[in-house]
């Protein structure tokens, strides 16, 4: 029975590689991500509110099975309080950086940080 070779250099050189890619990719992501300037609150698709990230205000939606609550203060916006069973969207907490969302599936409800250049949703599917 023949025996295996183990781990060789070239595993090792390999390894060390892919780690380095990994981490350079974690770090661009994050450099690139910028702060974000509004929030554009939809339900069922359509835009019902958009506010500034700079202001710090509270403000309730109609989602499709009742109220969401959300608050922007800080450069950052949450949903505070929705009528949805299991409150995904409550405990995904604050978010302040552009192209980040935060959305309550049972109340069709979605808040998307966008930055200065952005003008809205790019695409939806459905």
């Amino acid at each position: 029975m023949k025996k295996s070779p183990g781990i060789t250099i070239a595993d090792k050189i390999l390894i060390v590689i892919s780690i380095c890619v990994v981490v350079a990719s974690y770090v661009f992501a994050n450099a690139t991500n910028t702060r974000g300037s509004n929030i554009i609150v939809q339900v069922g698709g359509k835009t019902v509110y958009k506010a500034s990230l700079s202001e710090r205000q509270s403000f309730v939606v109609q989602g499709a099975i009742g109220p969401v609550s959300v608050e922007t203060r800080d450069g950052k916006a949450a949903i505070t309080h929705s009528d949805c069973p299991n409150h995904i969207c409550v405990r995904t907490g604050w978010r302040s950086k552009a192209g980040k969302i935060i959305v309550c599936v049972p109340n069709k409800t979605v808040v998307r940080i966008v930055g200065n250049g952005e003008k809205g949703v790019h695409a939806t599917t459905g």
